[in-house]
This record gives structure tokens, C-alpha cells and sequence, in this order.
């Protein structure tokens, strides 16, 4: 299954990525270069109704919601740097075909037989759907580009993990090809999946980890059961049906491990120390002190005769 091997089984040590010869002469940029597109009301207001079936399944309402916090950059910002993916340019909300177009004949990551046609296609569908509107977040190996419309830190590294997987390989074009394929980018998924949860517990993220059990779980069990449909069902809406019953399988798999890792990330209450006995006796003489004399009367003892 997808999921409860993603969070139940043992996560091995985690791997940074690897990806540049320190005597190479062109070496990476240096940092993280994030390109933001101008605030639209019109736009921003269409793309926040467009995007609000993307926020059903998961149930987070910052899903698609076009609007990054920085605390999310900075997170993503961190993660490429620590895994050397700073020739990654991030696009935040941001729609630009030519520069779109450049940045495919630039790359140097995929060869040039698919990147003119396979990645041409991708391009294709970013200038006639674009994200702006239609949100998503996705990495595009063709032109090494990551963009990001919603304010999830563990979405943002699921893709930005998928562009560590894209870099590990020594023909990222034609893996990057084959998970286009229909079930085998699920595969993938997972592997990102793995990555986000591991890289959150090697930087002690509680927060990014519950977000993958609780956001990322569900949105692979949709993808996984709604792809599913399509091959077991014959009317149009078997996919959208089957797709909501594997969020639902994702969530109630994502909050058992959610709560299951969190007992140890509560801590544990420090044990009461007794009291010495001169606090002991401090405390008594205090307490006899303000004593409020008693109303009964008290017999007189006389010396024995």
C-alpha cells in the first residue's frame, strides 16, 4: 500500500543530495534565486475560486490560496540549499511563457531530444493553463523550474524533494518521462513523500512532518484510487468517488501516525522532588502560626499537691 509503509516503516538515516563537483568550473548559484508575480485582484480573486476543489480532499484551506508566507520560503529555501538544488528556480504565483520558453532551452539537466519535445508540451500546457489561475504546485525537470501556489511547507518539499529524485538520476529526462506515465509517478510521490518525512525528523520539523501525514497522506490516496477508476468504473464519476474514498483511507492512515509520532514528541513531566525536613518543619510552624485560636474553653491543669 501507499501509505502506512510511507510513516510505518523504520525511515533510514537521511541523505542529502550530492549533486556538485567543488572543482567544477560552473559551479551552482549560490542561493535560492524566487521570482513572485504582481498581486492581481481580478486574477487573485478568480484563482482562489478555481483552486477550491484542490482544498476538499486534502481539508486545508491553504491550498492553492496564492498566497506564500515567507516562513514557507524560507523552509524551501532551506531545503535546496542543504540538498544543493539551488539551480532550481522558484516561481511564487507567477505567470511568464517567455521566460518560460528561455529557461528550456537553457537547461542543461535534460538533453536537448527531450526537452524539444516532451518538455515542449510541458511548456504548452503552463502558457495555456497557467498556475496563476488554475494553481497547483509542481517541478518541472524540463526547464528546472519549481513553481508554488500554495502556503503547505510539506507540499512545497514534496515537490522540491521530486526535484531531488530528478537530479539523482544520470538520465533525469528519460525519468523524468516515465513518471509522466499513468500509476508509475506514484512511485515517485512516494519517494518524496519519504524524503519530506525524513528530512523533517533530521531537522527536528514536527510541524512539516505532521503536515505530510496530515495533507500529503490523503492527497496520494486520492491520486493512487482516483487513477484506479478509470480502469474499474465506466461512468465518469467512478474516478472523482474512488479518488475521495482513498483521502479518505489517507487521512485515517495520515492521523494514525500523526498520533502515534507525536507521543514522542511530548515531554514528559518532570517527577515532584520531596520536600527536606527543614521545609517540612518550616512549613508546620507556619501553618500553626496562623492557626485561629480555638473558641472552646481550655481546662486548667494544676500542679500535682
Amino acid at each position: 500500500m501507499w501509505c502506512l509503509p510511507l510513516g510505518g516503516c523504520a525511515l533510514k538515516p537521511y541523505q542529502y543530495g550530492h549533486f556538485h563537483d567543488s572543482t567544477a568550473e560552473e559551479a551552482p548559484p549560490p542561493s535560492v534565486v524566487i521570482e513572485r508575480g504582481a498581486p492581481n485582484k481580478t486574477l487573485d480573486r478568480i484563482a482562489n475560486i478555481v483552486g477550491f476543489p484542490a482544498r476538499i480532499l486534502p481539508m486545508n484551506s491553504k491550498i492553492n490560496d496564492h498566497n506564500i508566507a515567507p516562513e514557507t520560503e524560507e523552509k524551501l529555501k532551506t531545503y535546496l540549499v542543504k540538498n544543493e538544488l539551488t539551480d532550481v528556480r522558484v516561481f511564487v504565483n507567477e505567470y511568464a511563457p517567455k521566460d518560460r520558453w528561455r529557461r528550456l532551452r537553457d537547461n542543461k539537466l535534460v538533453s536537448a531530444g527531450w526537452r524539444y519535445t516532451v518538455g515542449s508540451l510541458s511548456v504548452i500546457g503552463y502558457t495555456i493553463f497557467p498556475g496563476r489561475i488554475f494553481g497547483g504546485d509542481r517541478y518541472d525537470p524540463f526547464t528546472n523550474s519549481l513553481d508554488l501556489n500554495s502556503d503547505v511547507a510539506a507540499v512545497v518539499l514534496r515537490e522540491a524533494a521530486y526535484a531531488k529524485d530528478v537530479h539523482s538520476h544520470k538520465l533525469p529526462g528519460t525519468y523524468a518521462v516515465t513518471q509522466e506515465l499513468p500509476l508509475v509517478g506514484l512511485l515517485s510521490d512516494g519517494r518524496s513523500v519519504r524524503d519530506v518525512i525524513g528530512y523533517a525528523r533530521d531537522q527536528d520539523d514536527w510541524e512539516v512532518e505532521q503536515e505530510a501525514y496530515h495533507v500529503l497522506f490523503p492527497q496520494m490516496g486520492a491520486a493512487s484510487t482516483s487513477l484506479g477508476g478509470a480502469f474499474v468504473s465506466s461512468v465518469w464519476w467512478g474516478g472523482p468517488v474512488l479518488g475521495a474514498g482513498g483521502a479518505a483511507v489517507g487521512h485515517v492512515a495520515g492521523r494514525t501516525m500523526s498520533k502515534r509520532e507525536a507521543a514522542k514528541h511530548e515531554k514528559p513531566e518532570s517527577p515532584t522532588e520531596p520536600e527536606n525536613t527543614d521545609v517540612q518543619q518550616a512549613r508546620y510552624i507556619e501553618s500553626k502560626a496562623t492557626e485561629e485560636p480555638s473558641s472552646e474553653p481550655k481546662l486548667l491543669r494544676l500542679p500535682p499537691p
